[in-house]
């Protein structure tokens, strides 16, 4: 009896870490509903909700995310007040990733292999946050939780899977217009699970006031799982940006490298203000 116990609780706690990602889909789903819900009735309205997604492929990686954010002054007001101006922020995301590559590695007993190593992740996330416009400085700080998963697998068998676990998660994102014409893009990101660090920063030139372009570096760190030391990855590449009234498109592109080996990479991302 003891030992059915066992496996009755084994298997709801195994199926609610599954659904738990689920869940935190949903409810990001659910977010974005309510959006809709304060979505400004008329089009002189200001735009209150940021809708954003993309998707990036570089070297054995790749990776899709999307989120939505809100104006709480949208929810708080019988005045909507725009997601341009000053004000807090409530944002749900999720996104997944996949790293997949044939390995030749050591195995005891069997010596040197051929092997398919894969691993798979998903997220989701809520971050309350805030908006400040300082001069020619547009500043957001967003602070909240992470909900992942990620397997592990060497030619289908489990390789040692993390499963599911929870993180705080800090968000900084800024914009600084230098000129009408010349502007600076920096965000930044931390979340404290193995310590991981997250960087991106642009400069833009406006070649008109829709197209932009310029370079732009990229930085990722974290802590080693089982050993001293990070791993760290730097992309060096350049980007263009198409803007309008309600939203921006932008594509990058360039070279990855981990120290060990380079690739190139690519990344599509939008974003939709109504």
């Amino acid at each position: 009896m003891a030992a059915g116990a066992c496996v009755v609780l084994r298997g709801l706690r195994e199926g609610a870490a599954a659904l738990m990602p689920r869940a935190l889909l949903w409810a990001g789903c659910c977010l974005a509903a309510a959006a809709f819900a304060v979505m400004p009735a008329r089009a002189e309205d200001p735009p209150t909700v940021e809708v954003a997604g993309g998707g990036e492929i570089g070297g054995h990686v790749w990776s899709a995310y999307t989120n939505t954010t809100v104006a709480l002054a949208a929810w708080l007001s019988d005045v909507p007040k725009s997601i341009r101006e000053d004000g807090w922020r409530l944002r749900a995301g999720a996104g997944y990733w996949e790293y997949a590559r044939r390995q030749t590695i050591w195995i005891p007993g069997l010596g040197e292999q051929s092997v398919q190593r894969k691993r798979t992740g998903s997220f989701a996330d809520l971050l309350l946050g805030y908006q400040a416009g300082l001069g020619p400085l547009t500043l957001k700080v967003f602070a909240g939780a992470a909900y992942a998963n990620e397997r592990r697998l060497i030619d289908g068998y489990d390789e040692g899977s993390p499963g599911s676990f929870t993180a705080a998660r800090v968000l900084v994102e800024s914009w600084y217009n230098f000129t009408p014409s010349f502007f600076g893009q920096l965000d930044a990101g931390w979340t404290s699970r193995l310590d991981a660090i997250t960087a991106r920063g642009r400069l833009g030139y406006r070649l008109t006031p829709e197209i932009s372009a310029g370079p732009e570096v990229g930085y990722w760190s974290a802590a080693r799982e089982f050993e001293p030391g990070r791993d760290d990855l730097v992309r060096y590449g350049g980007f263009a940006r198409y803007e309008w009234a309600s939203g921006e498109v932008s594509l990058s592109g360039g070279i990855l490298d981990n120290r060990e080996a380079t690739d190139f990479y690519a990344t599509l991302n939008a974003l939709l203000r109504f």
